[in-house]
């Protein structure tokens, strides 16, 4: 009979500051600039692209030049120019991550339930109206601009350069010659129709601009630095993990994997705004909508529910730790909270100390402030810088403690 230790759990969990530890153009300032460029009268090739994104300099020195497949690009031109998503976001310069990203989803159907329900309170309540009866003027909404530039960008109304605004029929209930009432179901159909068409740009931009990166590679990086690593998780769309440091265990992509073919992945957001209208329409801009109407890895830790009195470290990587994820980081804390074991850890890897401090307050803001000062307390939950000794001491470290299995 020959004992052999028992791997135990390692399990890394990434975000997007994974793909951009590695110069990789993922941000959503790099998405939204790139696409601006191919809706502009620039010249498109390597340098023009990429000199724009935040990771310029490293690009240059870790990665090839490399040809640019401009078929798929004006494809992508055509598809981005056209989508009413990208007409709002091309401008909205406020937004700086993924996570502003789909706040704004969240602002703009806040901004589209309370005022159709405006409406429906000061119009429609008062009865009919007819073809004539459909123009107004900013009272309407008692002059508040930026409600009527989202509701015009959208197509739910028109508005010409005097403000003068009109509802677009195209949205409302008709019956006997007269408007009765706004078309809930039509607005969030194309509103969640072409939140699927920005989808599939979005994974093209990923196809065209960033995965070439993984063929392309001119310096070395250290492909043992997650030798030990039994699982991986990520937020991520791409392969990044696997591609980069060659590593044979599964991603599991909690959010879908850029697929052109399928376009299954998750865009939107935790829960829809308060509101008095029907809400069910809008359900498909719910990630846990989403999330299990394509099936994703929504199971998460379910196959370690069994196995409490195994060591585990976790580790977060690139992730923001911010609330818009909070399901997944209460069951991760949860889970650890749980364990009887002698090694259980969460280590959430930092890029510098604002990240750090930042990475913290979201922490605090999900889990309060009991749960994480007994945690860092007892050396459960830490932080480690990413070029750190600390780090690469963990991620080699042995946490096996003896466990055996026997083999005959």
């Amino acid at each position: 009979m020959q004992h052999l230790k028992k791997p135990m759990p390692k399990v890394l969990i990434t975000g997007n500051g994974f793909d951009l530890s590695l110069g990789l153009p993922t941000s959503y300032s790099d998405f939204i600039t790139i696409i601006n460029l191919l809706n502009s009268e620039i010249k498109i090739d390597f340098e023009t692209i990429y000199s724009k994104t935040g990771n310029y300099n490293y690009i240059k020195e870790n990665y090839k030049v490399f040809e640019l497949e401009y078929e798929k690009i004006e494809t992508l031109r055509v598809e981005s120019k056209n989508n009413l998503w990208f007409k709002f976001f091309k401008n909205e310069l406020e937004v700086e991550t993924w996570i502003d990203f789909e706040n704004r989803i969240e602002y703009v159907l806040d901004i589209l339930f309370s005022s159709i329900k405006y409406i429906k309170e000061n119009i429609f309540s008062k009865g009919s109206l007819s073809m004539k009866n459909i123009n107004y003027n900013t009272k309407l909404f008692n002059n508040d601009i930026e409600i009527i530039q989202v509701l015009k960008k959208f197509n739910i109304i028109r508005a010409d350069e005097y403000l003068n605004i009109t509802l677009n029929t195209t949205y409302l209930i008709k019956k006997y010659d007269y408007y009765i009432d706004f078309d809930l179901n039509k607005i969030a159909k194309t509103l969640s129709e072409e939140l699927n068409k920005f989808k599939k740009s979005f994974s093209s931009y990923f196809e065209i601009f960033v995965y070439p990166f993984y063929n392309n590679q001119k310096t070395r990086i250290d492909r043992t630095l997650f030798s030990t690593i039994n699982k991986h998780y990520t937020f991520n769309y791409t392969p990044t993990f696997e591609k980069i440091y060659k590593r044979a265990i599964k991603t599991n992509f909690l959010h879908g994997k850029v697929d052109l073919d399928s376009n299954q992945i998750v865009v939107g957001i935790n829960d829809l705004p308060n509101s008095e209208i029907d809400k069910r329409y809008f359900l498909p801009f719910t990630k846990y909508f989403q999330k299990l109407d394509i099936d994703t890895d929504f199971d998460f830790l379910s196959e370690y529910e069994k196995k409490k009195r195994s060591n585990y470290i976790f580790f977060f990587f690139g992730h923001s730790l911010d609330s818009s994820d909070e399901d997944y980081i209460n069951e991760v804390f949860d889970f650890v909270n749980e364990l009887k074991t002698h090694i259980k850890k969460i280590i959430v890897i930092y890029h510098n100390k604002k990240s750090k401090s930042q990475l913290l307050i979201n922490l605090l803001n999900i889990r309060g402030k009991k749960d994480i000062e007994v945690l860092m307390k007892n050396k459960n939950l830490v932080f480690y810088q990413i070029d750190s000794i600390e780090l690469k001491r963990e991620l080699k470290k042995d946490i096996s403690s003896g466990t055996r299995i026997s083999v005959i």
